[in-house]
């Protein structure tokens, strides 16, 4: 199957070096889903190491979310991957998102003081997820590249558009850096809000109604936006999309060496850090029960926190059943998106035509859809652990005002960056992709700088949570 005939709006041809690739996108979005409506074709350009030239073609999307990805090796195609079925993306990002969701509440890093707490170097619980996070799933995939698993490939394809689609400035450092701003504005983002709404936080629903809010601009001025910026500055930063290709050494060996890194990193800061002294105060008395002494008695079930690293070792484990089952990676502010989006579908095509980038999203596409699933029971998983031990409402939330203000900008931020948290942070960066190496380090820069700054300044509408 194919792309319809359309007029094209505009092209562009980009130059990158890597594998010989023969794709033709129908229809996609930002955050490793497909691109807007166009084609995506490459060509050999140089003898030996090819060169690929990509023309991509952007315009509105149809109704099809069809994508036809052939990857050839010497002019002979391998076989072309079916799309997952519903019933195996549903089934499969149901019990991702309980194990998502249960990581996020045992460790409490959805915590606003925790998240804040991070960005002014007092508490290190969220740096702790991400490192064990990263870490495990670099494993993973450094397993899928050592033995060739086709769906990882195939995976790194899907997210090559995230960084030829957007200058490296106007995309992840813009993006990662306003997406920092308001995850220390809110207190959240794309995929802790979730944990935290279950947990029954104050105001994290409107911390969730600004995100779509944010969503529905971005989607309503996307065509505006690539247009006068993401397409705008300079690319790359590097020709290559990954860093193993700009670097020149093998998949498998550098997300091998990032996974041993990120590893060892969780464990000197648990160890510079005992992981109970990040606890909330409110499981002073549980924590001194033997049940949460790790190599005594300790319970998993009846112990209201986790060290950080193990949730996050938790969290990267579902890096396997993203690829193999789904065929992406962790990610969540797609589900924003569509959220933000569903409203476009009984609209005539004309319509729909028009709002091109809504429509994506409109469009029904396990590759992304499973993520509404993903959060929502991620919301049931952290409500039922809250409610185990009486700890719904049990932690402190920010006032309205930076909820809604920091929820539309931890969306809109990320859908300029193209990815969030989990898509740059735990995702983009662990297979490699270099401009989440960008989006990542801004974000955090954006968080820091604002959380500073308001601390110096008494907290200004921002309640002081530590």
């Amino acid at each position: 199957s194919g792309c319809r005939d359309e007029k094209r709006e505009r092209q562009r041809v980009i130059e990158r070096g890597g594998k010989l690739l023969e794709l033709e996108h129908c229809a996609g979005n930002d955050d490793g889903q497909l691109p807007q409506k166009g084609q995506l074709s490459t060509t050999r350009t140089t003898a030996g190491r090819p060169n690929v030239k990509r023309t991509i073609t952007m315009k509105g999307a149809t109704e099809s979310t069809a994508l036809v990805a052939q990857q050839k090796t010497d002019g002979a195609p391998q076989q072309q991957q079916k799309p997952p079925s519903w019933a195996v993306v549903i089934s499969a990002s149901a019990l991702m998102g309980m194990l998502f969701g249960l990581a996020f509440y045992k460790s409490h890093v959805y915590e606003p003081q925790i998240i804040r707490g991070q960005f002014l170097f007092r508490r290190f619980v969220m740096l702790k997820v991400f490192f064990g996070a990263m870490g495990i799933g670099a494993l993973i995939f450094s397993v899928m590249a050592r033995f060739g698993v086709q769906a990882f490939e195939q995976v790194r394809q899907l997210w090559m558009y995230t960084s030829v689609s957007r200058g490296w400035i106007s995309g992840p450092a813009l993006g990662g850096a306003i997406l920092g701003i308001g995850m220390a504005a809110s207190g959240a983002c794309p995929g802790m809000v979730w944990t935290a709404l279950g947990a029954g936080t104050p105001f994290s629903a409107i911390t969730i109604v600004g995100g779509l809010f944010g969503a529905f601009v971005y989607g309503m001025l996307a065509e505006a936006i690539q247009e006068k910026l993401l397409d705008k500055g300079p690319k790359g930063p590097s020709v290559e999309v990954y860093a193993d290709r700009a670097l020149g050494v093998s998949t498998a060996n550098l997300t091998l060496f990032l996974g041993i890194f990120c590893l060892a990193g969780c464990a000197v800061l648990e160890a510079v850090i005992p992981w109970k002294s990040e606890v909330p105060s409110r499981f002073d008395n549980a924590m001194s029960d033997d049940m949460c002494n790790i190599g005594v008695s300790f319970s998993f079930v009846n112990c209201p926190a986790w060290p950080p690293s193990i949730a996050g070792i938790l969290l990267g484990t579902l890096q396997l059943p993203a690829v193999m089952l789904i065929g992406n990676i962790l990610g969540s502010s797609t589900a924003f998106a569509i959220c933000s989006s569903v409203w476009m579908m009984p609209m005539s095509s004309d319509f729909r035509t028009k709002y091109a980038h809504m429509n994506l999203f409109a469009t029904p596409n396990p590759k992304s859809w499973w993520q509404v699933i993903y959060i929502l029971l991620a919301t049931v998983a952290a409500y039922l652990c809250a409610k185990d031990i009486d700890d719904i409402g049990g932690a402190a939330g920010v006032g309205p005002v930076p909820a809604f203000l920091g929820g539309f900008l931890i969306i809109f931020g990320s859908r300029l960056g193209g990815g969030c948290t989990s898509g740059h942070g735990l995702s983009g960066c662990a297979i490699l992709m270099i401009q989440s190496w960008i989006a990542v380090p801004a974000m955090f820069a954006g968080g820091i700088i604002l959380s500073v700054v308001w601390q110096s300044i008494g907290g200004f509408f921002l309640p002081n949570l530590l």
